[in-house]
């Protein structure tokens, strides 16, 4: 692929990740309205979430860290 191929590849799925996220977050806060969650409980399982999602990506990448390093797993 191209440079220009990759940027736009990465560009069109980081948008569509950002729609995802807005449409998720958006409705999150209308079911947290809809049934009167306190502001302070809809702050916290929001940074729990993103605290879970932040460790999970973590997981992951260091994963794919270590296959890299240490080869394929078909030993």
């Amino acid at each position: 692929m191209k440079k220009t191929q990759v940027v736009g590849a990465l560009l069109w799925r980081s948008g569509a990740l950002l729609v995802i996220v807005a449409g998720f977050l958006e409705s999150a806060r209308w079911i947290t309205r809809f049934l009167n969650i306190p502001t302070q409980v809809e702050l916290g399982l929001g940074l729990l979430i993103s605290g879970f999602g932040l460790v999970m990506v973590s997981l992951l990448a260091e994963r794919i860290q270590d296959y890299r390093a240490e080869g394929d797993f078909s030993e």
